[in-house]
């Protein structure tokens, strides 16, 4: 079946994380700080994965009082 480019990325990747919550693979986003993704960007070197990272879903942007509460 045709579909946009796009539209088959998406269902690929929708595909392939329903595939890895069923075989247990799947976890939670991790919480970080905006201060702990900036200073590793420029550790990394890797300007802008910050980004990335939570458009894909593996990390939440949490304040530096959640991130204490949740210790």
């Amino acid at each position: 079946m045709w579909a946009p480019r796009m539209q088959r990325r998406t269902t690929e990747r929708n595909n392939t994380r329903r595939k890895m919550m069923q075989k247990g693979m799947y976890r939670e986003p991790l919480k970080v700080t905006q201060e702990a993704v900036d200073a590793y960007e420029k550790r990394s070197g890797f300007h802008g994965i910050g980004k990335k990272m939570v458009e894909h879903g593996r990390w939440i942007i949490v304040t530096k009082e959640e991130v204490s509460c949740t210790s």
